[in-house]
């Protein structure tokens, strides 16, 4: 094994062990990119492969029958060791796969591609993978669309290693504001310097206010981060400074979070975190401030990463499956039709294998646009995956809803113009209608537009199918 092993291995291991991913729960934020790298490449496995000291394990996997396997068998290892991108295009002819037993099995890997995974210092810690049971090239195009996801798993772990860094920062002035205040009531007089020093110092803001919330002491970071000065803050009360509303009254064993009015009249989200003490026998409140903007605007990112599809930034199936019952709820209060159209492109394999994965990235995206341009502002679109679509509309009448159906046809079949390429696609619907009475979950009504979609191609493409009533049986 240590011909595999490289000069950093220590630090990389150190440092994959701290990001925490390792034996962790499947996340929605991996599990797009395996799974677009399988429809961008078509492929039928793919991973995001962390390299720990003995084996490879897969954070995320699509097509694989096991979660990890012995690093001396890994592709991946020699991803790591060689620190750039790796294509194997045929391992039965590669010297260092050919005689690898997930190889040499019926139906082994035959071509694999793998995109190092680097943290922010550049130690790889793994690879995003692609493979294949048969032979065969990576074109550049798909290359660089690996490294796009590639990238942004990469931001991923970035963001990881930044929440980190700042949990071990807040912990730490935490743990020394701590072993501070246990002692502080004995020795207030004989610690003020060092009181002070740190408090100066510390990144959070720090106030000290009396039994009636007057600013007794009021830190640089304090200033910085509501625009009073020391001076103008001194012995005016917390409600005219950045609390209207006042504090509570008792310690909190957890932060306090809630929104802090700057000098400005700027809202900032903090957390607030208080300890009460007395000197000379006189009641007073240590105030502890944290600003929370930039984690507030992590989290809502990332929120909306996870719902939304990143190749053609419609919503994706997570938020579909989200907002459909909530859609179906409405129904059955306000007796408001819903209808539910399920679209595949007709001739869209054809565009691939013609001119490309990336001219038909470039087509998706042009067929979310001119879907979103079709239909009313109040109506949802969602990618469902490939090349299929889902729209929901509600308070559609019966009459409006075939001519709908055929515009949106008519737009999907306008040629595209991408240089001198010219792109010509068409769509098969299947229409569900869906009424308050139906006994029927979310995934049984767009089981029905789904098949609708199929009977449609299966009667012509390019046409619309109404689906079965919810309530009456299949055929015969």
């Amino acid at each position: 094994m240590s011909h595999l092993l490289p000069p950093n291995e220590t630090a990389r291991l150190a440092a994959l062990n701290e990001l925490d991913l390792l034996d962790t729960p499947n996340e929605p934020v991996f599990d797009r990119i395996t799974r677009l790298v399988t429809v961008l490449l078509g492929v039928p496995k793919s991973t995001i492969s962390l390299i720990d000291t003995d084996r490879q394990w897969f954070k995320s996997q699509v097509g694989m029958e096991f979660s990890e396997s012995p690093r001396d068998m890994a592709f991946c290892a020699y991803t790591v060791l060689e620190d750039e991108p790796l294509v194997v295009e045929d391992a039965q002819s590669d010297e260092r796969f050919a005689t690898n037993p997930i190889v040499t099995k019926p139906g082994g890997i035959r071509f694999y591609a793998g995109i190092p995974l680097r943290n922010s210092h550049g130690l790889v810690l793994g690879s995003l993978c692609a493979m294949d049971t048969q032979p065969r090239q990576l074109t550049p195009q798909e290359q660089a669309a690996m490294q796009d996801l590639a990238d942004i798993v990469i931001g991923e772990i970035h963001l990881r290693e930044r929440l980190i860094n700042e949990q071990k920062i807040r912990a730490a002035t935490q743990q020394s504001l701590t072993a501070l205040h246990q002692s502080l009531e004995q020795r207030i007089e004989q610690r003020t310097r060092e009181l002070n020093l740190v408090i100066e110092s510390a990144y959070d803001a720090y106030l000290s206010i009396d039994a009636q919330g007057r600013v007794l002491d009021w830190n640089r970071a304090a200033e910085s981060m509501f625009g009073w000065s020391r001076k103008d803050a001194l012995t005016r009360p917390l409600t005219s400074l950045m609390f209207p509303q006042g504090l509570t009254c008792d310690d909190a064993a957890m932060p306090l979070t809630c929104d802090a009015i700057r000098r400005d009249g700027v809202r900032l989200p903090v957390e607030v975190r208080l300890k009460s003490f007395e000197v000379n026998g006189r009641p007073r409140r240590s105030v502890f401030i944290h600003d929370i903007t930039e984690r507030q605007q992590l989290e809502r990112l990332r929120d909306q990463q996870a719902r939304e599809d990143v190749l053609t930034r419609l919503p994706n199936r997570r938020a579909l499956d989200e907002r459909l019952p909530e859609a179906m709820a409405r129904v059955r209060r306000t007796l408001a039709p819903l209808v539910v159209l399920f679209l595949d492109l007709d001739g869209f394999k054809r565009i691939n294998d013609q001119h490309g994965h990336g001219m038909g990235d470039e087509l998706l995206r042009e067929v979310a646009q001119r879907l979103q341009n079709a239909v009313r502002e109040t109506d949802f679109i969602a990618r469902w995956a490939g090349d299929e679509f889902v729209v929901l509309l509600e308070g559609v009448t019966t009459e409006a809803l075939e001519p709908l159906a055929n515009k949106l046809i008519q737009v999907i079949e306008e040629p595209l113009h991408v240089g001198s390429a010219t792109l010509r696609v068409s769509t098969s619907i299947g229409v569900a209608l869906f009424v308050p009475n139906a006994a029927e979950t979310p995934q049984e009504l767009l089981k029905r537009a789904d098949d609708a979609m199929y009977n449609a191609k299966r009667a012509g493409k390019a046409r619309v199918a109404l689906a079965r009533p919810a309530d009456t049986p299949n055929p015969l």
